[in-house]
Parts: structure tokens; sequence; C-alpha cells
């Protein structure tokens, strides 16, 4: 595996490159470059199947995608979780936005959104069980 990824990196993922992370998200067990092309495009084709290996390859450098050489056709799995890199882009975006702080980018983003009573509960017993 390459070398692991600096938390603080997480924005260095191009559109392209996270949509990748998505389709190995949802095949833990792998995904070969064709499978990954196809449920990109919908369809293979050489040109398509280029770019993808070059997303790859970036994700491989970023520590975030690892690579099994041992059957015919290399499979592809993501090094790291979905919750884990969502954590590490909300991480990036308070350190580098809100001077580190969690509290004020919370707030921008509950600002931002029209909550109903039912999301406004969940929230609310999200932050008792942290008080508890």
């Amino acid at each position: 595996m390459s070398k692991k990824q600096n938390p603080s990196k997480g924005s260095d993922v191009t559109d392209a490159e996270r949509t990748v992370l998505e389709i190995l998200w949802k095949h833990p067990e792998g995904s070969s470059v064709r499978e990954i092309v196809v449920a990109m495009y919908g369809r293979h084709e050489h040109s398509l199947h280029g770019g993808v290996k070059s997303f790859l390859d970036r994700l491989m450098e970023k520590g975030l995608v690892a690579v099994d050489k041992a059957g015919f056709a290399h499979l592809f799995s993501a090094t790291i979780s979905r919750q884990e890199y969502v954590g590490r882009q909300l991480k990036h975006l308070a350190d580098h936005h809100f001077g580190g702080s969690l509290t004020p980018m919370l707030l921008s983003l509950v600002e931002q959104v029209n909550l109903d009573k039912k999301k406004r509960a969940e929230i609310e017993k999200i932050i008792k069980q942290i008080k508890d």
C-alpha cells in the first residue's frame, strides 16, 4: 500500500477521483478498472479506461486506494471509509475557514439548511448523547 494520506490534504481529491471512491465504497470487495469505467460512464471504451486508471494511480499516491494484483484483473479498493473521508473533509474545512473550531462551522451549516422538527430532534439527540 502507498503512503498514508495527510489528513490535512483531504481537499486534494478531485470530483472525478471522489466519484471513483464512491464506486469503491459501494464495492468493498474490490473493483477492476473495467468495472469502475462501466459504473462511471455506462460503457467501456479504451480511452475511458486510461482516464480511470489515471484517477486510480493518483488516489493510490494519496494513500486512499490500494490494488490487489493477485488475479488476472487487478482489483482496486478504498483504504479509507466514507465516514473517515468525510471527517477529514470537515476537519480541513474547520481548520481553513473557522480557525480549527467546529462550533462556528456547524452553526454556519445549520443556518444554511432549513431543518424540520424531525431533523432538529435528531440533532438534539446526538448532542444529548455527546453530553452523557
